[in-house]
């Protein structure tokens, strides 16, 4: 029976640190460059936090959280490591804005067609502390270079008429 209450303090002494909500990690360089990224002039903040600078306008529509999107990104962390790109792939990354994280999918929908922008991602609007790859720390800042090519339409699921009465007649309608 001792042992039993031992082995019950062991353990939530050892996931005692699980349930924390703040950072396990402390990213002094990932916070110095948000510091000094934020005093340029050129940047915006958003109200989530997230970062930007316009280094090409574009012309158009603006996609949103439901678009699907045709852009060239490359992402990097705050050292200047190379995480991603599709420059690498010589062809444009095609993807819902849904499928990926908060702050590239709210950066994304700041953009028309043709513009080019910088965003700092804070790590809140990322992977935060749980990253899907090795390379990226947990509580890392991202860096995406991204430029919005196309965003695409959705093809109408039934084809349009001239005659009002057949566009409210179900297709396998039978009398």
């Amino acid at each position: 029976m001792k042992y039993i209450g031992l082995s019950i303090v062991l353990l939530a002494f050892l996931f005692s640190g699980c349930l924390e909500t703040e950072s396990l990690f402390d990213n002094e360089a990932d916070i110095e460059f948000m510091e000094e990224y934020a005093q340029r002039d050129d940047v915006i903040l958003t109200d989530s936090g997230l970062m930007y600078r316009v280094l090409q306008e574009g012309e158009g529509e603006y996609p949103v959280i439901t678009s699907q999107v045709r852009a060239h990104y490359e992402a990097n962390l705050v050292t200047g490591e190379v995480i991603g790109s599709s420059y690498d792939e010589d062809e444009p990354l095609l993807f819902n804005l849904q499928d990926v994280i908060f702050g590239f999918s709210e950066g994304l929908m700041l953009m028309q067609e043709g513009a080019e922008h910088e965003l700092v991602i804070p790590p809140e609007l990322g992977y935060g502390d749980f990253p899907p790859d090795s390379r990226i720390h947990p509580g890392a800042v991202l860096i995406f270079q991204v430029e919005l090519l196309e965003i695409i339409q959705e093809e109408d699921e039934e084809e349009e008429t001239d005659d009002p009465a057949l566009s409210i007649i179900p297709f396998d309608f039978q009398p």
